[in-house]
């Protein structure tokens, strides 16, 4: 059985992809009032995703769009192919599901050394909870920042009306 924690974070997943059903090409790669575009946004939050769980706990190559440091923060904020962003975003979160999916309780206890940006990690390493945790709160943040650009461009979003139901 999936862990509750693991489906918390297909959950934000999920709310993500309602934040930009959609979106044409333009809307999501333009940048509006200074801030990164929609495009951008969906990459680097899977970006973290991809670094993390695909490549640090599974050993696997990058995603060779997702991991472009670009989508890292401090990154420009620009992307150009929603399509071919939106398809490395799907493959990502697929290779993550197949392994996040068979993780019991005990194997989210799991720490890996940790050599990136977060320097409190360096020191103890990157548990497997905490990673899941954390990026999927990250999904959420940069959702709600989506829904409020798509509201200020005068798009209606729609409320989930299953959010938590995974859990249950």
């Amino acid at each position: 059985m999936t862990d509750k924690l693991v489906l918390l974070l297909f959950e934000s997943w999920a709310d993500l992809d309602r934040a930009v059903t959609g979106l044409t090409p333009g809307d999501a790669s333009t940048r509006r009032h200074g801030g990164s575009s929609i495009a951008w946004t969906v990459g680097h939050v899977t970006n973290m995703l991809d670094s993390w769980i695909n490549v640090r706990f599974q050993g696997m190559p990058p995603n060779p769009v997702i991991s472009s440091p670009d989508f890292r923060t401090g990154g420009r904020g620009d992307a150009g192919d929603w399509n071919g962003i939106w398809a490395a975003v799907l493959e990502a979160r697929q290779t993550a599901r197949s392994f996040l999916a068979s993780q019991s309780g005990s194997d989210l206890e799991r720490v890996i050394p940790y050599d990136g940006s977060i320097k409190f990690l360096r020191a103890q390493g990157l548990r497997l909870r905490y990673a899941v945790m954390r990026i999927a709160a990250h999904h959420w943040m940069h959702t709600g920042e989506i829904e409020t650009v798509r509201s200020r461009m005068g798009h209606t979003m729609a409320a989930s009306p299953d959010w938590g139901k995974a859990l249950v």
